[in-house]
């Protein structure tokens, strides 16, 4: 075997476990946030309500401070991880492109995301650093700010989907970076995150951010899209014929 091939196969296997560990990052990113977000820090489902008088949302916050705190430090680490897991999928999108467009651009869109993401966090634990120092409805501005920034940043979100699929959609048969049905389930996932626009119109019902509309429907898509990404990665790393 010469040296040129040699380092060819190297670079593959390092490529492919690279994007095998990003896969898995997405992974530990769900559960990091099931931990942080769902059973300890009140998010998901949302202890708080947008439509909360400020007293009564100083009082849940009390209720509940040293979970929503604890909670806080496991959610700023799943969202660290969006890094990884985005990147793995430029990377992919990369292999099979001639001019680096759509991959790059997807690189800033999951910096953008990454960065929201950890917006997410850092209000949420602002919001629970001193709750009996901030006026009440000091309190209920850092929620509102946390769910806005979840749920209001349909166009970044969604545009990182359709980046995803629209250089599926244009390579040659056969060529693709990911099969094509992941393209159709990267465009269902902007639909599916477009309600979270809505809660700047409503403080209770459907269409609040404790809503099922505009706050259960995009989370739930949103970590359904990074479950199926990451189990499509993982899986084509182990392909011997990707």
């Amino acid at each position: 075997m010469s040296e040129t091939t040699s380092n060819i196969l190297a670079q593959d296997s390092l490529s492919r476990k690279s994007l095998a560990f990003c896969g898995y990052t997405g992974y530990a990113a769900i559960i990091l946030f099931i931990i942080g977000g769902v059973w300890l820090g009140g998010m998901l489902p949302p202890i708080p309500n947008a439509n909360d008088a400020p007293a009564e949302l100083v009082a849940k916050v009390n209720d509940n401070l040293l979970n929503f705190r604890i909670g806080s430090i496991f959610m700023i680490a799943s969202f660290a991880l969006f890094v990884t897991f985005g990147a793995g999928m430029a990377a992919q999108t990369r292999r099979f492109e001639t001019s680096p467009v759509f991959s790059y651009v997807q690189i800033v869109f999951a910096a953008g995301g990454t960065t929201i993401a950890l917006l997410v966090a850092f209000a949420w634990s602002l919001m629970v650093f001193r709750p009996d120092t901030y006026e009440p409805s000091i309190l209920l501005m850092w929620a509102d700010f946390a769910y806005f920034l979840a749920l209001f940043s349909v166009p970044l979100f969604g545009g990182w989907c359709v980046l995803i699929a629209l250089p599926i959609f244009f390579s040659e048969p056969g060529r693709e970076p990911f099969p094509r049905w992941v393209a159709y389930v990267n465009l269902w996932a902007a639909l599916l995150f477009a309600p979270g626009q809505m809660v700047i119109f409503f403080k209770d019902g459907p269409f609040s951010w404790h809503g099922i509309v505009a706050m259960y429907l995009p989370f739930i898509a949103f970590f359904a899209w990074i479950a199926i990404m990451s189990w499509v990665m993982i899986k084509i790393a182990h392909d011997e014929n990707s």
